[in-house]
């Protein structure tokens, strides 16, 4: 099976082509507002003449219009080549838990578990960890007091094929729905 894997929520965004749970093409894509201009042409470049079996697109948390770009661009290509649309936890695609990302709100997107959450840079749970995964270990650095040590990341294509793969045997395709974290 054919997976197109669509992950644009923050600076650091990409493009996969998996066969089931291997990757075999990877894009690093621009974030920000280059985005929205260059996504459809790198999706073209990256599959050529192959049309996907399913399309995978990370749903949050993360960049308001990340997330709607490629949820936009997701539903379009799911709707006009009939093929199954699943979402995914964006904190997923930067490695296994604990990780950080700012969220520029007063706090950070968290994966610290299984589930994505906002929490505070004082928060305890973030004093106790050894190691925390972000994209921008500066930007959370700067805002955190002492603790963990952090570790940059980027999007990991063997983990997100994995993580698709898995998640379509686990539960299908099903209804998108995008996750917009906010402070309560």
């Amino acid at each position: 099976m054919l997976i197109l894997i669509l992950e644009t929520s923050g600076e650091k965004s990409c493009l996969i082509l998996a066969e089931n749970d291997r990757p075999i093409a990877f894009i690093a894509l621009p974030g920000g507002p280059s985005l929205s201009k260059f996504l459809a042409l790198e999706v073209k470049t990256l599959l050529g003449p192959l049309k996907p079996d399913l399309i995978a697109v990370g749903i949050g948390p993360g960049s308001y219009t990340g997330i709607r770009v490629g949820a936009a661009l997701a539903k379009g290509l799911s709707y006009g080549w009939k093929v199954p649309l699943m979402g995914f936890c964006s904190l997923k695609a930067f490695g296994p838990a604990p990780v950080l990302v700012d969220a520029r709100s007063g706090g950070f997107y968290a994966l610290l578990e299984s589930s994505a959450e906002i929490v505070h840079p004082l928060d305890p749970r973030l004093a106790s960890l050894p190691e925390i995964r972000s994209p921008h270990p500066e930007l959370i650095q700067k805002r955190l007091a002492l603790g963990p040590i952090l570790t940059e990341t980027t999007p990991s294509p063997d983990l997100l094929a994995k993580l698709i793969w898995g998640q379509f045997l686990e539960e299908g395709a099903s209804p998108l729905e995008l996750n917009y974290l906010s402070h309560p």
